[in-house]
């Protein structure tokens, strides 16, 4: 399976997807390559059809979600910057920001750190749509780690 992702999908090769559109394809794809639909096939043809729908699964859940989906962009366009070095250095004043989430979080103001924070990450998204759309492959490194953080810290607030 030499395919990317969007190819599999016949999807222009962008980060902005219309995500309807996305699942009618998966839907479509899984319909065709379901491992119940190969049962009485020959052992080969089960362990393709198995082999097609897992990587269609992988390819959907990558591209539905907008971080995983900017991350494999990133490796198809840029490889060098993935892997061990996609632990890029944050910048200082976001450094700063997440220190003084944590000083809120110890006042007690959980839903003021969780809207502020829910609107740092929106804000996060768009910029990492103009980086991928620039083709700013460094910038979309460090956005993705950025957004990483952000949605690390959303999943610790209680």
């Amino acid at each position: 399976m030499k395919q990317n992702y969007f190819e599999l999908f016949q999807l222009p090769v962008q980060f902005d997807l219309n995500l309807a559109d996305l699942t009618e394809r998966h839907r479509t794809i899984i319909n065709k390559v379901h491992p119940d639909r190969f049962a009485a096939a020959s052992a080969m043809e089960q362990r393709l059809a198995l082999q097609w729908s897992t990587f269609a699964n992988e390819a959907y859940q990558a591209l539905r979600d907008p971080i995983a989906r900017a991350t494999y962009l990133l490796q198809l366009h840029a490889p060098e910057l993935t892997g061990e070095a996609m632990r890029v250095q944050l910048p200082q004043y976001f450094l700063m920001q997440q220190m003084e989430w944590r000083e809120a979080l110890e006042d007690g103001k959980v839903e003021q750190v969780r809207a502020e924070v829910d609107a740092i990450h929106a804000q996060n998204l768009e910029y990492l749509a103009q980086a991928c759309a620039a083709q700013n492959w460094s910038q979309v490194q460090t956005v993705i780690a950025q957004c990483q953080f952000v949605e690390n810290f959303l999943k610790q607030l209680p």
